[in-house]
């Protein structure tokens, strides 16, 4: 083939390509229901793929949210144990202006079985 021919055949390609009837002159038109199903088919991967890329990204953010309210949660937990301390409540009794201290030696039985 010279290159005249050649560049006549892609011309001829293009000009088919954008009159709409590439399908009928490569005699493709019989498969004309299986391209569209096939373009079908891409759409719906592609789609999915991005709502499972979504998915992902939501699920990721969500992790990073878990894993702050679980330090949040462990400082609560920390507070809380300090606040039920022996020595935190008698300092907080000594705050409010009480004289009751935590006893100085341990309770004695008044009666055993």
């Amino acid at each position: 083939m010279s290159a005249g021919s050649v560049w006549s055949s892609i011309r001829n390609a293009f000009r088919a390509l954008r009159n709409g009837d590439l399908l009928l002159r490569v005699r493709a038109d019989k498969y004309y229901i299986h391209i569209l199903y096939l373009f079908l088919l891409m759409w719906v991967t592609i789609l999915l793929s991005l709502q499972v890329d979504k998915t992902l990204a939501k699920a990721g953010d969500n992790q990073v949210a878990l894993e702050q309210l679980r330090i949040h949660h462990a400082e609560k937990e920390a507070e809380l144990v300090k606040l039920h301390s022996a020595s935190a409540a008698e300092e907080r009794l000594r705050e409010l202006g009480s004289k009751a201290t935590l006893p100085a030696e341990p309770a004695t039985v008044i009666k055993t079985r």
